[in-house]
């Protein structure tokens, strides 16, 4: 019988490169993310709102008179 030595150990073999992405890089892409959802949201509600509170003003609800009272 032949003693060929210790058995070679394959389990960390592979591992560096097979790793997820870092935590910090997960949440930096998640505020990012959620930077450009809040932005475009505001593109898209500002004129809805602006045109909304026209129309308010121009039939006397104008908030401003409102305030203060």
């Amino acid at each position: 019988m032949t003693d060929f030595g210790k058995p070679t150990d394959f389990s960390g073999r592979g591992q560096s490169g097979a790793h997820g992405p870092s935590v910090a890089a997960v949440k930096t892409a998640l505020l990012l993310a959620l930077l450009v959802a809040y932005g475009l949201g505001f593109v898209v509600l500002y004129p809805l709102v602006q045109t909304s509170a026209a129309k308010s003003a121009a039939a006397g609800n104008d908030p401003r008179f409102f305030v203060g009272s």
